[in-house]
């Protein structure tokens, strides 16, 4: 008796930790996370750094790249050596045919650190849920911008028309 009830209590721990481990996953993945700026382009006479993009090819990357003027893919730009220019190019064609990826460039103080924390798919629109961990310490009241790319699995941005940042 007590032998069965250890093989059977030995199978329900298997069984919960196969379906905890099945759960449901985060499909994204922070690949480049520092100081620093996709571009810039011009909106109603007035120029705008803040970016929020999808690219889901190689050659929509490029597109991005040249509507933000990024010169990433440029090799006479001085810029071709940045560290976020080879990460660009580091993306090909074997990412993109299962993945997406998303350009989220913004302004933001020294005190504050932006961590995304969940990625969800609500109809047609992305949703990206950050939040802001405030530092301790003394800090200047500077802006700079920052960036951040995020890796998305292809299939879980299927539909994808819009996407949007929600801080809580």
């Amino acid at each position: 008796m007590v032998k069965k009830n250890m093989i059977l209590g030995m199978l329900i721990i298997m069984s919960l930790g196969f379906l905890i481990g099945c759960g449901e996953q985060n499909f994204f993945v922070i690949s480049y996370n520092e100081i620093g700026s996709f571009g810039s382009k011009t909106i109603d006479e007035g120029i705008t750094m803040h970016t929020l993009e999808m690219a889901s090819s190689l050659q929509e990357l490029k597109d991005l790249c040249d509507i933000w003027n990024n010169q990433a893919f440029q090799e006479n730009s001085e810029y071709y050596t940045s560290e976020l220019s080879q990460k660009l190019r580091s993306y090909n064609e074997s990412f993109f045919s299962d993945h997406n990826l998303i350009v989220y460039s913004f302004e933001r103080g020294h005190s504050k650190e932006t961590i995304i924390n969940n990625i969800s798919v609500e109809d047609s629109e992305l949703i990206i849920e950050a939040s802001f961990i405030t530092k301790k310490g003394t800090f200047t009241d500077e802006a700079f911008n920052w960036l951040i790319l995020i890796e998305v699995n292809k299939t879980d941005a299927t539909g994808v028309a819009t996407i949007k940042v929600c801080y809580k």
